[in-house]
Formats: C-alpha cells, structure tokens, sequence
C-alpha cells in the first residue's frame, strides 16, 4: 500500500515552520554527531578535560547544525 502526505504551508507567513519542515534532516545528522561525540565519551572514557569543555562541544556541533539550516 502506498501512503502518500502533503504538507502546507501559508508562504511567507509560516517561512519558520516550512524551513523547519524540508530541513528536520540536518537537524537529524545533528542529534546523531551529538550522540555520536556523548557515546565515545562514554564508552572511551573521559576525551574531554571538564565537563564544560564536553559541553562547549555538544554546543559548538549544535551551533553548526543551526548555522547549516540558514545556508
């Protein structure tokens, strides 16, 4: 059986939320870098000095992720 879906969007109105829609697979690759980066932590132990430099990292790859959504 093949199942089709529409989206609609009211353009330029919902500009955001159309952006968010065709874009949600950078966010994807994103959240699985983000796992990625945690899972090695874990599972290698300490690859970070501090906590805080573990965090600037999940934060710098997020900031890229964003920064991708608005090219």
């Amino acid at each position: 059986m093949i199942m089709k879906a529409t989206l609609e969007f009211n353009l330029p109105e919902e500009r955001d939320e159309h952006l968010r829609a065709v874009q949600a697979n950078y966010a994807w690759a994103a959240l699985h870098d983000i796992d990625y980066v945690l899972r090695n932590h874990l599972k290698h132990g300490p690859t970070f000095n501090t906590a805080d430099d573990m965090a600037q990292e999940v934060r710098r790859q997020i900031n890229e992720a964003l920064q991708r959504l608005d090219e």
